[in-house]
Formats: C-alpha cells, structure tokens, sequence
C-alpha cells in the first residue's frame, strides 16, 4: 500500500524539511507520481520505528541498526547472563 508525503508527514508529525533529509539520506524513498510523492507502508513503518528510537536518544545510524537488524529475544536473554 502506498500513502502520499502528507499523510506520512501527518501521521508520524515530522515536517517536510524532515522528510527530505530521511530522503536524501536513503532511510525512506518516495515514488513521483501525477505530481505527487508515495510512500510504501514498508517506509511508513520503518521511519516510524527509527522515530521511536531516536527519541529515546539513539542516534539515526543506531536507530537504523535496530530497526533493521532487531535482536532476537533469546540473544537478548542470553546476553543479560
């Protein structure tokens, strides 16, 4: 499913300028059609979880590492021993 830039910039409350950056930088890419740009709900979501995280002060490039390589419950577990 596609969703055009205003409903990403109005359901994940970023701005434009923001949106271009996460663009320019490669984290979402935005298909040009009848004078408008989609995003995949696949860039909704990712940009949403790299959101998330970010606002609990990772980093972008942490971010990205979390939300596209999540580690699995039982190397977290394992980890805490």
């Amino acid at each position: 499913m596609y969703f055009p830039a205003e409903h990403l910039l109005d359901k994940l409350e970023i701005s434009a300028t923001q949106l271009e950056d996460f663009e320019g930088k490669g984290i979402v890419n935005g298909i040009p059609k009848v004078g408008r740009v989609f995003y995949s709900s696949r860039d909704m979501y990712r940009l949403k979880g790299i959101l998330l995280f970010m606002s609990r002060g990772l980093t972008l490039a942490e971010a990205q590492l979390r939300v596209d390589h999540p580690v699995e419950e039982s190397s977290a577990a394992e980890s805490r021993r």
